[in-house]
């Protein structure tokens, strides 16, 4: 009769180093997916969402505290604008409502009553009133990589709307 050692040539890997390949491996996998740059789609969502925030939080400004603003928007980039008399000058930079810089590739475009606006302008094309209305506008959001474009509306009364739309 062949006796059975415990201590015998047992070939193989013990569960414990399987575990411990399978988290290192895990660890690797997620230190790499953070380290990756978002999506060009995630990339235009954000710059969506932050600009339709911060158009909701002008709105919301000049009722509070009597003050109209205004949105001056180009191709690559935006700036909000108050009134004081009959100029217009920038916001405070440190303020939220100061332009933040859109992802590479994102590109603007402005339209009012169903026609494109000409970009290069000095004065802001859109007027946050504070009586609460806006200009009725429809601003889009693209980029080349990205087969859909968010727009971000806008009506007299004031309502905003953001959505996704297939050109």
């Amino acid at each position: 009769m062949r006796q059975i050692s415990a201590t015998g040539n047992s070939r193989g890997f013990t569960l414990l180093e399987l575990m411990l390949v399978v988290l290192i491996i895990g660890l690797l996998a997620v230190t790499v997916s953070l380290a990756l740059p978002d999506s060009t789609r995630q990339l235009l969502e954000r710059d969506g969402r932050r600009l339709y925030a911060q158009i909701g939080l002008a709105a919301e400004q000049a009722v509070y505290r009597n003050q109209d603003y205004g949105l001056r928007v180009n191709s690559q980039e935006y700036g909000f604008f108050r009134r004081q008399g009959e100029t217009w000058t920038p916001v405070d930079p440190l303020s939220r409502l100061s332009a933040q810089p859109l992802a590479e590739g994102v590109r603007l475009s402005l339209a009012m009553g169903g026609q494109r606006l000409d970009l290069d302008q000095e004065q802001p094309q859109v007027l946050i009133v504070s009586d609460g209305q806006l200009s009725p506008f429809a601003l889009s959001l693209s980029h080349p990589d990205v087969a859909r474009t968010l727009q971000i509306e806008a009506s007299f009364g004031g309502d905003l709307r953001l959505r996704e739309v297939t050109p």
